[in-house]
């Protein structure tokens, strides 16, 4: 038997993109589609496998994901101002050098103020190195929703190459292209989970 030819052309918005068969998958990836190696399936508008949540980000959760380094970017930015603040009251007090001075008590009848300053100063430290990450990331992807494009694709360079192609996807305005990403209707899944292993 032959096999099915490798590439087959699809119009979107008057351009011209490939769809690749998945030889893995015994399919036709649909457009945007890629095939993680991890969680071994063509996973549909692919943005990226996550380390984090242990799960690749599609079509189905991208705007999950969104808001989940979204809120997570908005609580270290909290615990960081705060933490200042308070570090600010307690060297107005005391004077800086003291507040940094100060070490945790080891015994109950020590000051709890001492051990709670000490933490506050390392989780000022902490939070300023996540902040850049978190916050990067969070960047990164608003800046991704705002063109209608993926992760894949921009590392990739589909859409800036020499070839000059534009992207098909996006609707050339940032409201619409945020509205479509992230409140635009959820398809149902196309994993039947309860469905009969076939034996070969």
């Amino acid at each position: 038997q032959r096999p099915p030819p490798r590439i087959k052309n699809f119009q979107i918005n008057n351009q011209i993109v490939k769809l690749k068969y998945c030889y893995t998958c015994k399919i036709f990836r649909p457009p945007r589609a890629s095939h993680c190696s991890i969680c071994d399936n063509c996973v549909e508008r692919f943005d990226h496998h996550c380390p984090w949540v242990g799960n690749c980000v599609g079509k189905r959760n991208y705007r999950y994901f969104y808001l989940f380094i979204l809120s997570l970017s908005l609580l270290t930015i909290y615990i960081f101002t705060f933490n200042i603040v308070y570090v600010a009251l307690k060297s107005l007090k005391i004077g800086f050098l003291n507040t940094l001075k100060e070490t945790p008590g080891t015994y109950p009848s020590a000051d709890c103020s001492q051990s709670l300053t000490l933490l506050t100063v390392l989780e000022v430290l902490i939070c300023f190195f996540t902040l850049w990450s978190v916050v990067g990331l969070t960047g990164f992807h608003t800046f991704l929703v705002a063109l209608n494009q993926t992760t894949n694709e921009d590392i990739k360079g589909s859409w800036t190459g020499k070839n000059r192609v534009q992207n098909p996807y996006s609707h050339g305005n940032i409201v619409k292209n945020c509205c479509e990403v992230l409140c635009g209707p959820l398809p149902p899944s196309v994993l039947d989970r309860r469905g009969i292993l076939q034996q070969e």
